[in-house]
């Protein structure tokens, strides 16, 4: 007597196994958490090096700093907290009250959370970066990027601002590889690279006042795109569609105009002030070489955001068809309630 083909037990089925990212991403909070617990615990216990992570170095005077290698600490370890800070955020404010507003949907719940966290942290470091320069010779005077340079010393609010900036995108650099991938990510991580080099090389080289006027442009952008997100996400359609009218204005202006302004400045004024000499031990690194190499990656960027420019412009003309205002760069976010 044969059994049954229909009764033979049948193979389970295989899951595959996770992949790195998503093991790290499941125990990221963990992670990040204990890391950021362990330093802030060795500078209660009088730890020297755990102080160079939480706060600046090179205080010479009164709100006054220089440069080192230390300061590799403070952004090393702010990369991690801000990491730490994002996981817990979404974990424990963005996704309840994105739960709270009736959003179900997990992708869409993440998405928020995930905006939630870039609309804070924008928000603030435009305000921020805008109250530094408004504060310091260089507002809307771009003559004072090169005016007594080297910058040998910043502010204490501007170290802190800087230093920051550029945790942040070391961490979205990190955030961009580990969770899943946006369209656009070739364009998204080149983007990334060239913010992270600029960054450094102008903090560096003593140029602060440039960077600070340029990341200025660059944020409020982002301050009401991710509001734009968050709106629709929560299916606030006719306002999101106004915010994402006022990002279509500010990008153009800020990022095609008011950046181009600054490219300019890099072209022609610098010697009208500097004398364009490679002089380490006084602080000078501005040579025709290195401005070449600026101008150089301040168009590239820029490329890149001609490319975003005509996505978005794609998003214009589909909101004046009488759709919604969607961002074309994203993934489809289709996922089962919870």
């Amino acid at each position: 007597m044969t059994a049954d083909p229909l009764l033979k037990k049948k193979k389970p089925f295989l899951v595959p196994s996770k992949t790195f990212a998503e093991h790290i991403l499941q125990y990221e909070l963990e992670l990040t958490g204990t890391a950021t617990s362990l330093v802030l615990l060795a500078y209660l216990l009088g730890v020297p090096l755990a102080e160079k992570c939480i706060f600046i170095s090179y205080n010479v005077g009164r709100d006054s700093y220089s440069k080192g290698m230390d300061d590799m600490y403070f952004v090393a370890f702010w990369t991690i907290a801000l990491t730490f800070l994002r996981a817990a955020s979404m974990s424990y404010i963005y996704h309840p009250l994105a739960k709270a507003f009736g959003v179900n949907l997990i992708s869409k719940r993440q998405r928020i959370a995930e905006q939630g966290f870039m609309f804070t942290y924008y928000a603030i470091f435009w305000v921020l970066g805008m109250y530094i320069m408004y504060c310091s010779p260089h507002w809307f005077n771009t003559s004072q990027y090169w005016i007594d340079y080297p910058h040998l010393y910043t502010t204490r609010n501007m170290k802190y601002y800087y230093l920051v900036q550029m945790s942040i995108w070391f961490q979205q650099l990190y955030t961009i590889h580990i969770e899943k991938r946006r369209k656009d990510h070739f364009a998204m991580v080149t983007h990334h690279f060239i913010t992270i080099t600029l960054l450094i090389a102008s903090y560096f080289t003593n140029f602060s006042r440039i960077g600070n006027a340029v990341l200025c442009c660059m944020d409020l952008c982002d301050v009401i795109l991710s509001l734009a997100k968050i709106l629709k996400y929560l299916g606030f359609n006719t306002v999101c569609d106004i915010a994402f009218g006022l990002f279509a204005i500010a990008w153009p202006v800020t990022r095609h105009g008011f950046f181009t302004i600054i490219v300019w400045a890099t072209i022609t004024e610098p010697t009208r002030y500097l004398d364009m000499k490679w002089e380490p031990e006084k602080g000078k690194y501005f040579t025709p070489l290195t401005q070449k190499m600026y101008v150089g990656l301040f168009l590239l960027l820029q490329i890149i955001m001609i490319y975003w420019f005509a996505m978005i412009l794609k998003i214009i003309i589909a909101v004046l068809k009488g759709k919604n205002a969607e961002d074309v760069r994203s993934d489809d976010e289709d996922d089962e309630p919870k």
